[in-house]
């Protein structure tokens, strides 16, 4: 059995909402949007992230508590103190940090996106 990589699928209550703070705030593309049939969105950023978006109406889900997801999106940031700057400025649901690992030498953070999808970020340095 050969599984290929595709994309995470984000199911939104407020999906025309969820899209755009996609790419308002976190910076992401759409890449396809499908509005025939069914509504989904195909966002990516420039180093080759590319989550989904759909309708969770439409995939007959009904969200519960996002916050307690047993999946959960995890990032990669240059400079995860000016990303949290950037998310508070935008007004983002900031879970916890940005905070410095000392340890490790690394900095981390949660977010979360208007849907309550939990977001880790880490920098480049975590191992």
């Amino acid at each position: 059995m050969d599984l290929k990589p595709r994309e995470t699928v984000l199911l939104a209550e407020d999906y025309e909402g969820t899209v755009a703070w996609y790419v308002d705030v976190l910076g992401f593309q759409v890449t396809k949007r499908f509005t025939e049939g069914y509504r989904y969105t195909n966002l990516e950023t420039g180093s080759g992230l590319r989550p989904g978006v759909a309708p969770a109406s439409e995939a007959a889900v009904t969200p519960h508590d996002r916050h307690s997801n047993t999946v959960i999106l995890q990032f990669s940031a240059q400079d995860v103190p000016a990303l949290f700057d950037h998310l508070r400025a935008a007004g983002a649901n900031i879970m916890s940090g940005p905070s410095s690992d000392k340890a490790g030498g690394f900095w981390f953070g949660r977010f979360s996106d208007p849907e309550g999808n939990p977001i880790w970020v880490v920098d480049e340095n975590c191992p």
